[in-house]
């Protein structure tokens, strides 16, 4: 039946998709402020829950610098930690040109992300005003691959899971999507994107 449905929404994931991130270059960087290395941080910072909580807005930013100044033992401001934080980002200009030539369908991102991250990139990169909704993790309380955070989606969109397109690069996500009957697409290069959103003649 899914395969009979035209497509209403495409929803995108943010990162790996749209921009691509390197967790390792916070933690090279925060090494300066820190005496640790930036595996050792990378280990603290990553096998903690405390990005998790983060994501899913059960910690304040206030709260998330002094956790982590704590965890890392960062000798570092708010300000100057956030700019690090941030600063991990880099633009899919490929993906971001088949997101400008997208017709005829409401486009949503689903993103398991945090305030600042999202902030970040909302400011720096205007492929993100191309989008109808934004349902982040932060706001919902759930991350990927919780049905609740694909739930949201379905409700903002206002339509049917099969009238929808999920794309993103972590199959897990892609598979919990299939399994409330929304179609997939798991992202490994802007190419292959093109040609299978060429094959439901979206482009």
């Amino acid at each position: 039946m899914n395969s009979f449905a035209s497509v209403s929404t495409v929803i995108f994931d943010l990162g790996q998709v749209i921009v691509t991130f390197d967790p390792m270059q916070l933690c090279r960087n925060a090494a300066a402020h820190s005496p640790h290395t930036p595996e050792e941080l990378f280990a603290q910072m990553f096998q903690s829950d405390i990005t998790g909580r983060f994501e899913t807005g059960r910690l304040s930013p206030e709260n998330f610098y002094r956790e982590a100044s704590s965890l890392l033992d960062l000798d570092i401001s708010y300000g100057d930690f956030k700019t690090l934080w941030n600063t991990i980002f880099t633009l899919n200009t490929a993906t971001a040109d088949i997101i400008q030539r997208l017709k005829n369908v409401q486009l949503l991102l689903l993103s398991n992300t945090n305030c600042w991250h999202f902030e970040y990139c909302r400011e720096s990169y205007p492929v993100l005003r191309h989008f109808d909704a934004w349902i982040l993790s932060y706001e919902v309380g759930a991350c990927k691959p919780d049905r609740k955070i694909f739930e949201a989606a379905l409700a903002r969109a206002n339509a049917r899971p099969q009238e929808c397109v999920f794309i993103d690069d972590i199959e897990h996500y892609t598979e919990a999507a299939r399994t409330i009957g929304i179609r997939t697409h798991t992202f490994t290069t802007a190419r292959n994107l093109d040609v299978y959103l060429r094959s439901l003649n979206l482009l």
